[in-house]
């Protein structure tokens, strides 16, 4: 989540933190359920269990709620995704770890999912622009960890020439697909698509086609 201030600068308390977090989480819920369109305030005041007034104590509108979700959202993934990757590994090591990782997330977080792909697809303005910034994990910042891997893999002869920011991509883009699947096929299997994804990787990767480790 955000700072722990207001947006006047006060500070605030832990009740207004746990009471802010409640309404985070319960619109998460409506909008894994409903999609982003149909998660009015009303709703989500009603799954809270408080008043609309309530809700907009908390929050200056719909708008600064549901970039509070995104932001909790993402920093949830960012840190199972970081949990899990090799401190000590090999840059392919830490590759595997890395997509294996993105995919297990997706696999036991699919609201959180659904939640990111109906903002992405329909968090605008009236005229059809996109209220986000660009999306990190494709064109910001978020994108020079796995582009970092994919170089250190390089540099030990581990990975095959490629362009490192096309590759990260890429992977990205196959990681990246899986939710907009969720809203048609809720029951897709991710334990088949991250092992499949894992050794597609693999396989574009490594320098020599025939070595496993």
């Amino acid at each position: 989540m955000r700072s722990e201030k207001s947006s006047s600068g006060q500070k605030r308390s832990f009740i207004e933190q746990a009471r802010r977090a409640q309404m985070i989480r319960c619109a998460i819920d409506v909008i894994a359920e409903l999609g982003l369109p149909r998660a009015s305030l009303a709703e989500i005041a009603k799954r809270a269990g408080v008043s609309k007034s309530a809700v907009l104590y908390h929050f200056a509108d719909r708008d600064e709620l549901i970039t509070e979700v995104l932001t909790a959202v993402l920093s949830a993934g960012a840190s199972y995704i970081g949990e899990r990757l090799p401190g000590d590994g090999t840059p392919a090591d830490e590759l595997r770890a890395y997509v294996a990782a993105n995919v297990r997330y997706i696999a036991e977080h699919r609201d959180d999912v659904r939640v990111l792909t109906s903002i992405a697809m329909n968090f605008t303005t009236d005229d059809g622009d996109s209220k986000l910034q660009h999306d990190a994990s494709v064109y910001g910042v978020a994108l020079a960890p796995l582009q970092d891997i994919l170089t250190r893999g390089q540099a030990a002869g581990q990975f095959t020439d490629f362009d490192t920011r096309t590759m990260a991509m890429t992977i990205r883009a196959a990681i990246d697909a899986i939710g907009p699947q969720l809203w048609v096929i809720p029951d897709l299997d991710l334990e088949l698509y991250g092992r499949e994804l894992t050794a597609l990787v693999d396989r574009a990767t490594r320098a020599d086609p025939g070595r496993t480790g």
